[in-house]
């Protein structure tokens, strides 16, 4: 059970109620993006590659997509926030190809591929709040369990 006139649970209390403010605006967010969204074909016009340095891990690859958003004259460039890999998509030979995007009426340059909202992003932060509850009894019961408490 927490204890909030504890430090440590007063800490976790703390933290968990952060990310799940976190959570609750990025779902608010993707909803609200999700009402307004429109759907469009794009053409991927160009791929930018953001290296990482730690770890020599695999670089990340971003799509630039184009396209004419309903009732425009002109195309507009906008670049998916999501990594081309996280998509499931893969860079080679992705340049020049069709691909369905949603995109915010009001801001054309906001897009998100395919049926994705950016929601998803929500449930990653919800599961971390609900982690930070239970920190405090895990480190509790190590500290008993290796005797010094």
């Amino acid at each position: 059970m927490l204890n909030p006139q504890r430090p440590m649970d007063l800490a976790a209390l703390a933290l968990a109620a952060l990310l799940a403010g976190m959570a609750l605006l990025q779902w608010q967010s993707a909803s609200s993006f999700s009402d307004a969204a429109e759907v469009a074909e794009a053409r991927v016009v160009e791929l930018r590659t953001a290296k990482k340095v730690i770890l020599e891990a695999e670089a990340d690859v971003f799509a630039t997509v184009e396209f004419v958003p309903e009732g425009a004259s002109e195309s507009v460039r906008a670049e998916l926030p999501t990594t081309v890999q996280n998509l499931g998509l893969e860079p080679e030979g992705l340049v020049g190809t069709l691909v369905s995007v949603r995109y915010d009426p009001a801001a054309p340059r906001v897009v998100r591929y395919g049926a994705a909202s950016g929601a998803e992003g929500a449930i990653p932060l919800a599961a971390l709040a609900l982690f930070a509850l239970f920190v405090p009894a895990i480190m509790r019961r190590s500290i008993l369990a290796s005797g010094g408490g």
